[in-house]
């Protein structure tokens, strides 16, 4: 992977203003490009290699121009997930129990037909996939995929069994770990 640009999110700026810690005391958004032609919004920063292992990221074949990275839609998923993640009791234990999650998260500006009216968070993103392309990492890489609204219903419906669903639907439509805006619903 060749690292393409990055910025950091920093503590005294007004703009992250409520922004938490992250337990690796850093807080980095990196976009690195694949030799696969895909690109990787990455954190630096979450893993601290004690008991939060993970850094999260977002891949996508949707290519992002470097000098728009801060303001594309791969970037504030990642930015938003950041948010919450630090502050979940127990993460890793959750992880392990459940081996996927989804999170409601709540963006401004999301197109309506990726946007779920619902009053824990109008986006959703799936946690979990296995990535074969990522290995030989200091830290466990933790995909965050954007979900479909009906995706994100069934999940909320279905607890555990249906993220385990999905998981194999998204397995069986293939790039499994990739997010873009043209991808159809597995349900």
């Amino acid at each position: 992977m060749q690292l393409l640009t990055e910025f950091q999110i920093q503590y005294l700026s007004p703009i992250h203003y409520d922004y938490p810690a992250w337990p690796g005391g850093e807080r980095w958004l990196q976009l690195y490009e694949t030799a696969e032609g895909t690109q990787i919004v990455f954190t630096k920063g979450l893993s601290n290699g004690d008991d939060f292992l993970f850094e999260i990221y977002l891949e996508s074949d949707e290519l992002i121009i470097p000098e728009d990275f801060g303001s594309s839609w791969q970037a504030n998923l990642v930015y938003e997930t950041g948010r919450v993640l630090p502050r979940i009791p127990d993460f890793t234990t959750r992880l392990k129990i459940n081996t996927y999650l989804s999170l409601q998260i709540d963006m401004d500006g999301a197109p309506e037909e990726w946007s779920l009216n619902s009053p824990d968070g109008n986006i959703g993103l799936f946690m979990g996939l296995p990535s074969i392309k990522l290995s030989d990492l200091q830290f466990l890489p933790l995909n965050i995929k954007l979900m479909r609204p009906q995706e994100l219903s069934y999940s909320i419906q279905n607890d555990k069994d249906g993220r385990i669903k999905l998981a194999e639907l998204y397995m069986k439509q293939g790039d499994s770990t990739i997010s873009n805006l043209e991808r159809e619903s597995v349900v």
